[in-house]
């Protein structure tokens, strides 16, 4: 992930631009992403947007942690947030489109999802998650068709979408 707000376009207090804190706040988040802390990291998003409310790679990753911490409402927020200053962006249309779907507005999830999907039409995590948001709400069906678009408009990730194709009907039959 990477931000154009996180190299210092927030708004500098007192003529000092907070890039270099910035950058280091980022790289704790990650570190404890990977090390499993998750409220260490969201602690540090927190503290990374007081200082520049408006980093899209912090916004982005509060929205993953959240979403990991099973806190759909704050992932829709930090989405939100993100797509605000970058409409177009692809990843907080399916981080909101995820969150939406857990929160059961299912509809308006794919739809979000669907969107990533046209704003990057060669990114396969749109095209699963779409499935996974499709299988969850009990509609096996149209999540197949999500990963049959996916091996279309992605056919190196075939393999591993013939996975989750299997899955679905598993699940599908149950």
């Amino acid at each position: 992930m990477t931000s154009d707000a996180s190299a210092g376009g927030g708004s500098p207090a007192a003529g000092v631009s907070p890039a270099p804190e910035i950058a280091t706040i980022i790289e704790q988040v990650r570190a404890a992403i990977t090390e499993h802390s998750l409220g260490d990291a969201r602690e540090k998003i927190n503290q990374g947007l007081a200082l520049v409310p408006d980093d899209l790679t912090l916004l982005d990753l509060g929205g993953f942690v959240c979403f990991f911490l099973g806190d759909y409402l704050a992932t829709e927020s930090y989405c939100r947030r993100a797509l605000a200053l970058k409409p177009d962006h692809a990843y907080a249309c399916k981080g909101l489109g995820l969150a939406l779907a857990r929160q059961g507005r299912v509809d308006e999830g794919v739809q979000s999802l669907e969107r990533s999907i046209a704003l990057a039409p060669g990114w396969v995590d749109s095209y699963w998650d779409l499935a996974v948001a499709l299988l969850e709400a009990g509609r096996p069906d149209e999540a197949l068709h999500a990963v049959e678009r996916a091996e279309k408009a992605v056919p190196s990730e075939a393999p591993r979408l013939r996975g989750l194709a299997q899955t679905i009907r598993a699940r599908g039959r149950r």
